[in-house]
Formats: C-alpha cells, sequence, structure tokens
C-alpha cells in the first residue's frame, strides 16, 4: 500500500485546489496547445468515500461499514466531448484520498481543448492536475482553482443523495438501493458542455476548497473501464414501451439518445424480468431501478452518473422507434484480459459452466471483489476468497486481489469464519503472486486479528469472539447445533495455524513456523478427541452435540483434519448428502471430494441440471452467479455474486490439479484427476507466463501434457 506517494507527485498535485464540493457539479476549464502532446497525465483526486457507519459490525451486531451508495463513484471525466474516465476506488485507509492517473495523450489535439469532471462531491470535490509534455521539451500544467468554471448541478440530478440523510434505510448503500436515484432534468441539462467551444459565460468561477496537500493513496494503473454494451434485442411491447437485452449482466450506467420531441422517459433496470415484456425493476435484491429522465424538445443523450448492477432494461414513454444506436450500457468494470484462459473438454456441460464462473468474474471486476454490485457492494471475506481464487485461474491480473487483501483487513465483516478467511486469502495469494512484502506488511495482524489461537483452550476454542454463521443463508446450514467448542470454526483455528506456519517459512520466522505447527499439531488431537463420534463415525457439531452434520464433516475433510482410518467413513457420508450446502460450501465441498480421490463425483455436482447446481443457475437466466442456487431459497437474491464461482478454481487446482508449491508459481505441481472426463484442455495465467495443460485418455490410460510459456 502506497500512502503520501512519490515526492514528484505530491509536488505537482500541490499547484491544485479543491473544487466543486458538496453535491452535483459540472466542471470545465479550456486550454489552446500549440502543437501535438507528447504525453499528457490526469492525476486526479477526489473526497474519500464516507461511510454510514464506521465499520460494518465487527462482531458486536449493529450494521456498518455500508458504503455510500449515491457517491459509489465521484467524478466522471471527459475530454473534448470524449469519455476519458471515472473513480474512484474505495481508499484501503478510511479517509484518505485515493490519487488516479489517466492518460489523456490521444485525446488532446492542437488548438482549443476543454476538460471536464461531473463531481459528485461529500466535502470537498476534487483536485486534478493536467501535466502535458511536447516534443521541444515544454511542459503545461493545468491545475484545478478557482479559474475553472462551474454549473451547480443539483437541480438536473435529483434527489440528492445529501439532502435525505436516511429514508427507510435506503441511505449510503444499506441492504436497499446501493446507488440513489438519478432523475434528470434534461431540460436544464448543458447539452454540449464538454465541446470546446461551449458557452460558459453563464457559469460562475469555482470556489477553492483548499490546496491539494494531504496525505494520499496512489491507485493501481488499472482503472475504471468505460466500455460500450450495446443491446442484443430491443423488443416494442406498447406504443411507447421498449423492452431491452443487453444479453447479460452488466456493472454499468445506460446512456440514452432521445429523437426530436423530447418528453419524460421512464427508465426501469432489472436482472431478471416479471414476464416477457416487463423488467423486475424492483428488484429482488431490494434495488429499485426506476428513473424519470426528462428530454428537451430538442432531443439529447442523457446518461447515469452513478453506477448499477442489471441485464434488463424498460424504456416507457419513448417517442419514436428505439434501436441499437439510441441505447447502451457503459461499464464500469476494470478491463478483462479474456485470452488469458481457456477451457475445453469432453463434457459441454462442464464447458458451459466454467464459461459461466469466468463471466462472473470479467463482468464484474470493480475496484475491490464484491458480495455483488447491486445491493451492498460490500467486501466480505468469504466472498473474496473465492472470487479471488477463480480470478487467478482465469486473468493474470494480481491488482484487485492485491487491493481487495488490504482493504478487507481493515473493513471486517461480522461472521466468525469470514475473519478466520483472512488468512488463506492471504496465503494464496502469496503463492500466487510471490509478493512477500504485502504479506510480510500485514503478518503480525494476521496472528493477533484473525488466527483466535490465543483462546485455545485444551486444544480447542470453546467460545468465540464473533458470531458463527456455518453456512449462509441459514437454511443451508442442514440443522448444524451450534454450542461451546463448535467443530466448524476449531477446523478454520487448524487449517489457519497450518498456514501461518507456512507463512512464517516464507517470511523466514522460524520459531513462529515451528509455534504454529505445534499449536495446529495439537488442534488436530484435541478435533479428533473431543469431537468424533466414535459410534457413527463422524464429527460431532460441538462437544455436548450428538448431531454430526454435513459441514462438520466437509470442513474436517478438506481442511485435512481426519485420521486415514476415518476417511473412508467420513466421506461416504458427504457423498451420500449431496450439494445441501450453500453455493460457499460448494467450494470447500468439491475441493474435499478431489483431495480424497471422489474426482468423479465432484464432476458430477459440476454438470447436474437441478435446483443445486449451476446448469440450473443458467436454466434461470443468470449469466453470471447466482447468490444462491434458485430464487425460491432466498427472497433478495441477487444474479451477480461472483461468490458462486468454485468450479473454474476447482477445475484449475483440482481437476488438473494445477497448484503453486512455492510462492509465485516458482515451482508447482500437475496431478489431474479426471474425474471420468474423456480428454481435457486448460490454460491458465501465472506470473511467468500462461500453463497450458491437458489429459486425454487412450485405451484406458490417462496421458497428460504441460506446456509453459516463457
Amino acid at each position: 500500500m502506497t500512502i503520501t506517494g512519490s515526492k514528484d507527485i505530491a509536488e505537482t498535485l500541490a499547484a491544485s485546489h479543491w473544487i466543486g464540493g458538496p453535491g452535483n457539479t459540472f466542471c470545465r476549464q479550456t486550454f489552446n496547445m500549440a502543437a501535438p502532446a507528447v504525453t499528457a497525465r490526469l492525476l486526479i483526486l477526489a473526497d474519500a468515500h464516507s461511510y454510514a457507519w464506521d465499520y460494518w459490525m465487527q462482531g458486536n451486531g449493529t450494521l456498518r461499514n455500508l458504503l455510500l451508495g449515491g457517491s459509489f463513484i465521484k467524478y466522471r471525466i471527459f475530454v473534448n466531448g470524449r469519455r476519458a474516465g471515472a473513480g474512484p476506488f474505495r481508499s484501503i485507509v478510511d479517509g484518505v484520498p485515493v490519487l488516479h492517473s489517466f492518460d489523456l495523450t490521444d485525446l488532446l489535439l492542437p488548438g482549443e481543448n476543454v476538460i471536464g469532471i461531473i463531481s459528485r462531491g461529500e466535502r470537498k470535490g476534487f483536485a486534478l492536475v493536467l501535466e502535458i509534455k511536447f516534443a521541444d521539451g515544454s511542459k503545461k500544467l493545468i491545475a484545478s482553482g478557482e479559474d475553472f468554471r462551474i454549473l451547480d448541478a443539483n437541480n438536473i440530478y435529483s434527489p440528492v443523495c445529501w439532502e435525505h440523510p436516511g429514508i427507510d434505510q435506503f441511505f449510503k448503500g444499506c441492504p436497499g438501493p446501493g446507488e440513489y436515484p438519478e432523475h434528470i432534468n434534461g431540460e436544464k441539462f448543458p447539452f454540449g458542455w464538454q465541446q470546446p467551444g461551449y458557452d460558459d459565460s453563464a457559469w460562475q468561477d469555482a470556489k477553492s476548497f483548499g490546496p491539494a496537500n494531504e496525505q494520499f493513496e496512489i491507485a493501481e494503473k488499472q482503472n475504471y473501464e468505460l466500455a460500450e454494451i450495446f443491446p442484443c434485442l430491443i423488443k416494442k411491447t406498447d406504443a411507447s414501451r421498449f423492452l431491452v437485452d443487453f444479453g447479460r449482466e452488466v456493472v454499468a450506467g445506460i446512456e440514452l439518445d432521445c429523437q426530436a420531441g423530447g418528453g419524460s422517459v421512464e427508465i426501469r433496470l432489472g436482472e431478471d424480468l416479471l414476464d416477457e415484456n416487463h423488467v423486475r425493476f424492483q428488484m429482488r435484491t431490494d434495488n429499485c431501478y426506476q428513473e424519470i429522465w426528462k428530454f428537451p424538445a430538442g432531443g439529447g443523450t442523457l446518461a447515469h452518473f452513478g453506477m448499477r448492477a442489471f441485464r434488463y432494461a424498460e424504456i416507457i414513454g419513448y417517442q419514436g422507434e428505439l434501436n441499437s444506436k439510441h441505447i447502451r450500457a457503459i461499464t464500469l468494470t476494470r478491463p478483462f484480459n479474456w485470452g488469458d484462459s481457456a477451457f475445453n473438454c469432453s463434457c459441454p456441460d462442464l464447458k458451459k459452466v466454467w464459461e459461466l464462473c469466468k463471466n462472473s468474474i470479467g463482468f464484474t471486476n470493480t475496484d475491490v471483489y464484491n458480495d455483488c454490485p447491486s445491493r451492498e457492494r460490500i467486501a466480505y471475506e468469504a466472498d473474496s476468497y473465492i472470487t479471488m481464487l477463480t480470478h487467478f485461474a482465469v486473468e493474470s491480473n494480481i491488482q484487485i486481489a492485491r487491493r481487495t487483501i488490504e482493504y478487507q483487513i481493515n473493513h471486517p465483516t461480522w461472521p466468525c469464519e469470514w475473519r478466520q478467511l483472512m488468512i488463506p486469502l492471504f496465503y494464496e495469494y502469496l503463492m500466487h503472486s510471490g509478493d512477500y512484502d504485502t504479506v510480510a506488511e500485514y503478518y503480525q495482524r494476521l496472528v493477533s486479528e484473525c488466527s483466535f489461537h490465543h483462546l485455545l483452550k485444551d486444544g480447542l476454542v470453546t467460545e468465540f469472539p464473533m458470531p458463527l454463521l456455518i453456512d449462509w443463508p441459514p437454511q443451508f446450514q442442514n440443522g448444524f447445533e451450534k454450542g461451546n467448542v463448535c467443530s466448524v470454526p476449531n477446523a478454520f483455528v487448524y487449517y489457519d495455524l497450518v498456514l501461518l506456519s507456512r507463512i512464517a517459512k516464507y517470511l523466514d520466522k522460524d520459531r513462529d513456523c515451528k509455534e504454529f505447527e505445534t499449536l495446529a499439531a495439537n488442534v488436530k488431537e484435541a478435533f479428533n478427541k473431543r469431537l468424533f463420534e466414535p459410534v457413527q463415525g463422524l464429527y460431532r457439531d460441538n462437544e455436548s452435540s450428538v448431531h454430526c452434520s454435513f459441514h462438520s464433516a466437509v470442513f474436517a475433510l478438506c481442511f485435512d483434519l481426519v485420521p486415514e482410518d476415518r476417511v473412508q467413513k467420513v466421506l461416504d457420508f458427504i457423498v451420500s448428502k449431496g450439494m445441501v450446502g450453500s453455493v460457499y460450501t460448494a467450494q470447500f465441498y468439491l475441493e474435499a471430494l478431489f483431495m480424497h480421490g471422489r474426482a468423479d463425483f465432484a464432476v458430477e455436482l459440476m454438470t447436474a441440471d437441478n435446483d443445486h447446481s449451476w446448469l440450473g443457475m443458467i436454466r434461470e437466466g443468470a449469466t453470471v452467479t447466482t447468490e444462491i442456487w434458485h430464487p425460491s431459497q432466498k427472497a433478495n437474491i441477487s444474479f451477480a455474486h461472483p461468490w458462486g464461482t468454485a468450479p473454474a478454481n476447482v477445475i484449475a487446482r483440482h481437476l488438473f490439479g494445477l497448484r503453486p508449491d512455492r510462492p509465485g508459481w516458482g515451482k508447482f505441481s500437475f496431478e489431474p484427476q479426471p474425474g471420468g472426463l474423456e480428454h481435457g484442455e486448460i490454460t491458465i495465467p501465472t506470473p511467468h507466463g500462461t500453463i497450458t495443460a491437458t489429459f486425454k485418455r487412450q485405451n484406458g490410460i490417462y496421458e497428460k501434457q504441460l506446456v509453459q510459456a516463457e
């Protein structure tokens, strides 16, 4: 994590002032260039995101850490009428603004130029410096200050999020809209304001909210990508009513062109349909994506400022014919390198599932891994863990993972097991990336805040300091009996200690390594002594219970707590249960099956087509993995929940057996478990290039081959 940044950046920013202030504001500055730019770099800060409360729940049951939904995006940048960027990311350290850099070289031309910012500030707005270099060695500096021209836009975008600090708990990203509505009054919209030659004489001079001289965090180079996604289908359902299908889930906003005649147009967005002609705009997630845009008589183009998650749009009151030239979604996701990974095999259904999972990452990548981009937009540890494993399997990008783990450790959520997943998050990040420095920076916090080993008594933790979840939603707990000396979180204690010992070894902390190895051995011995139920040959949910649940067995097997002579009984038990856990538990269930020789059954589960399956999600119209298996199982289901992507990483890590044995893939395993497939081929990214692995069955014998790109 970089705070304050380099001296030259700080000195460059010192020329700028914060402008825009709280609220919606159009800001512009014109300037002339006598020659083409060789380079043009824009540095921009915006108000640090605020939260409804300081942190979110942290074990005390109080809702906190909910991101300000209405200002998730705080600025959009335009140069000479063209989209140039949007931001910022959430800051890793609360209250510290995040600095983004944008390359504007190709957008500037000799002659008059204009840079425009739509700002949605909370306190001071934004501060920017545009540094232009020319072939003759000269420079030009454009810095935000009182010479910028501004137009108050609070009568254009309404309601404004700061006017109503709490409406039915639907403010600032609480479980509700996640993004404040944007009714746009196009009759007051300054059309053409981003273009050179626009008359801004009626605008005002900007007010300075002080020089940009505070600490800042430098964001990684990869900014949000403002890509256009056009409809695959537009269906006219009434005289002035249209149903628009973008073909897949988008994290985006709508841009709509209105023909001459103008008038009010109602826009409804949603992830699924109520019927063949109507969008479920009062979404299952409790979002209500319904807005009125008023176009002037001469027509024009209006667009969302903020970010939404949807597949469908319903446009009501649109005059004339609506076609794909008039409407598009403008994404607010990170760029995704689709060519970094590929998969094919003898089972078309398994390929469909892998593609669903890969798309789930590519379609939803934002600043950090999210629960979902609609309802909460919160980074949960369990979501981050599964999403990160899948991301590593499909794209050569570690920037989001690094930002997520740094953000996540500073913004913990409430479930006990979620907190315990921080150590696996850092461990898997280290093994994939080889980034020792980041892991070393947070090592002591992992030990003191996430392992709970200081609570061990007679080898196990009796009572945990945070609420136990076991599985989510609760109906997937399958009768698990919580109590003192609970099996699932104690299984996590063991796994965390094992991983901490490995991390300590990689960081040359030999004393810690031995200590954690010893503690882990003690936990394993106590777990098998105090939680094993000999009559059933299974593991109790807690020390006082005789109930032996699916979850106790899955986590004991997955975390290697079960002695060899007990494995078969426990394995047979979880196989007999089938996919009774949630999409979260599916990650550990599939891993446990592969770890103990049941690849065939794991493949069967990944290719099942029922109401507890990935093909079932596809059958329901999902283009991204859903929050739970089926809409009937949770009233507020999200259709964009990448924590459901376990198959993609399991296929890479277990079906093909491709896993790093040393940090950064310096050494790795390749031990396929085909699970009855006739053949398979996969390409995955590593820090050293892609790996392509194949297996095929010839005369009843599997042959494998590996090619590693330089």
